[in-house]
């Protein structure tokens, strides 16, 4: 399924514009790597979504999002990762 709509149906962020926008601009990883909006994700990926003001977060998808999933479910959609903190 597309990254977009991935971040969109599970709340990850808000509206699908503003995940275009992010993925566009390079603020979503994808297994480390700059991901556009259109690119494929599947379970087992790890997608990291940066913030300017912030370290951001990670995520793995677990299953895919085919429909807005309902407030409450987002976990059985993706799981928490620890962020590495920079040793700067």
């Amino acid at each position: 399924m597309r990254l977009d709509v991935f971040l969109k149906n599970t709340r990850l962020i808000k509206r699908r514009s503003a995940a275009k926008d992010a993925a566009s601009g390079g603020g979503v990883l994808l297994n480390g790597h700059p991901a556009k909006p259109g690119r494929d994700v599947r379970p087992g990926d790890v997608l990291t979504i940066l913030d300017e003001e912030g370290p951001g977060f990670r995520v793995r998808i677990l299953q895919e999002a085919l429909r807005p999933v309902p407030k409450g479910r987002e976990p059985e959609f993706f799981e928490r990762l620890q962020v590495e903190s920079d040793p700067a």
